[in-house]
């Protein structure tokens, strides 16, 4: 009776594994950057970074971030929700940077003051706003 059961159980395994909906890649949440990790830009898309950047981010614990756009570095809370990434009030440094650099800083205000769409593929991660899409590739 315990291997008819046991027969039985995996049966029902099988059919429940089997006939779980098949949702695309696109339907699932793409996996949060992990903590720790730090990204460089590689391209821009766009309204250009003042000065060539880059733009480098990095998610040094959960719900934090880290970036600079060539000048200051801002810092600040970081919200992922699904395929959203919302950006909190920033801090920065308050250096003074020589032309083209000194709109960095004013580009990543911009950049980081609405949700921007995002997504990973592997070590890339690519950052979409409403004036600028923006890909990174994760740096040692």
């Amino acid at each position: 009776m315990a291997a008819i059961l046991v027969v039985v159980g995996v049966a029902v395994a099988a059919v429940v594994l089997t006939d779980a909906p098949s949702g695309s890649a696109e339907d699932a949440a793409p996996t949060p950057p992990p903590i720790g990790s730090a990204y460089r830009s590689t391209e821009v898309t766009g309204v250009a970074i003042p000065g060539g950047g880059p733009l480098e981010i990095v998610f040094p614990e959960s719900g934090r971030v880290s970036m600079t756009a060539g000048c200051n570095r801002h810092m600040g809370e970081v919200t992922v929700d699904g395929s959203t990434m919302t950006f909190g009030a920033l801090a920065s440094t308050m250096m003074a940077c020589a032309p083209p650099r000194d709109g960095a800083d004013s580009w990543l205000a911009d950049f980081a003051s609405a949700p921007v769409r995002w997504h990973r593929d592997g070590t890339a991660l690519t950052l979409t706003s409403a004036r600028s899409t923006v890909v990174l590739t994760e740096v040692d």
